[in-house]
């Protein structure tokens, strides 16, 4: 790992539980780091409710997840009765879209499968496509939805693709049976095979409800809060950390995969543009920082301390995680924000291990 790199994730680690807080150079006379900016007052922090995340699975669910698996062992056979494109048919194309008469950024792709009515592409393309005639060149006349995620800028904009049929093709799924499942995955028999999904989705899910329950419970309790006196610069120490973290890491996914930073901020954020990205992170640091008061205050009421030898057992777990040694992390970080990290973490866990599940909000 990249020294440059370590740093950057060693400094958003402590501004994500510390709010912000860069390296300090001293302790206060207590031990503890300084702490943001600012008080907040919380009705209650015990039993904050939280609701119910489904963990069940549905034989229903298992039937899609058998019927991908078909799809996905499909063969793909050439039409030859027939020579124009019908609903359901995977047709091959070559295609150009315009807008303004001239060809945009990403409107084109050559020997793309494309099965009509999947709905892959947008509204009116795939319809566009039926009747047209294999070997043909056809023009497409579309609107972009608005809003248009993937492209605010297209957004209900008129654009006309250009089209050409390579080739019609049906895609014939085989039968469900033992001898296919066997070959395609590792179990013998459906029944097992459908088992196997049934306990993999609920698994996905048992996981996934732990990580719910920690962010909803977090959430519902920083909005109960009231809050005074946060002052914009820890909100933006904050944001730089974040900001800064992510540009390391998104020149090491360039070298590692190839992607540039648009490529990046649109995978991890869903964001099509810098400014939206920005802004993202802008509303993160200030709930953060929020965040970090709330805990604060349960740590003051809980009067939490952290002992000498939690300090030891937490700096080697950080240090282990990063893959250096308890000496290279010190170093880094000073021996009273761990000990705050360490403390955020009690306060986080009460908070989550007296929370109460609810089957749904009441309005507030």
């Amino acid at each position: 790992m990249k020294k440059g790199y370590l740093a950057a994730v060693l400094a958003l680690s402590v501004s994500l539980l510390l709010g912000g807080c860069g390296k300090k150079e001293e302790e206060n006379t207590d031990g503890s780091s300084d702490r943001v900016s600012g008080s907040a007052t919380v009705e209650s922090y015990r039993g904050v409710e939280y609701e119910k995340y489904a963990t069940e699975v549905t034989e229903e669910e298992v039937d899609a997840y058998v019927q991908s698996f078909l799809s996905s062992v499909a063969t793909k056979t050439e039409v030859t009765d027939r020579d124009d494109v019908q609903a359901g048919d995977t047709v091959n194309i070559d295609y150009t879209g315009y807008m303004d008469g001239e060809a945009f950024e990403g409107g084109a792709d050559t020997g793309y499968d494309l099965t009509i009515g999947s709905g892959a592409f947008i509204p009116g393309f795939e319809d566009g496509l039926i009747g047209a005639k294999k070997g043909t060149t056809v023009d497409v006349e579309v609107t972009f939805p608005d809003p248009y995620k993937n492209n605010p800028d297209f957004s209900g904009k008129p654009a006309t693709f250009t089209v050409t049929i390579n080739s019609i093709n049906i895609m014939k799924e085989p039968e469900l049976t033992d001898a296919l499942v066997a070959e395609n995955t590792d179990y013998d028999t459906i029944e097992a095979y459908r088992e196997y999904i049934k306990s993999n989705l609920s698994t996905q899910r048992q996981n996934y409800a732990v990580s719910y329950k920690e962010a909803a419970v977090m959430k519902n309790l920083v909005e109960s809060a009231t809050f005074e006196g946060i002052e914009q610069t820890d909100i933006d120490e904050y944001y730089e950390s974040q900001y800064n973290y992510y540009k390391e890491l998104a020149a090491a996914y360039q070298s590692m995969y190839g992607y540039d930073f648009d490529t990046f901020i649109r995978y991890f954020f869903g964001c099509t543009t810098e400014e939206q990205y920005q802004e993202i992170l802008k509303e993160n640091a200030e709930y953060e920082v929020k965040k970090m008061l709330v805990l604060y205050e349960v740590i003051d009421a809980e009067k939490l301390t952290a002992s000498e030898e939690e300090y030891q057992e937490a700096i080697k777990e950080y240090a282990s995680n990063y893959g250096i040694t308890v000496e290279e992390f010190e170093e880094q970080v000073d021996k009273a924000q761990v000990r705050d990290l360490i403390l955020i973490e009690k306060a986080k866990q009460l908070v989550y291990d007296t929370a109460v599940e609810v089957e749904t909000m009441e309005e507030k």
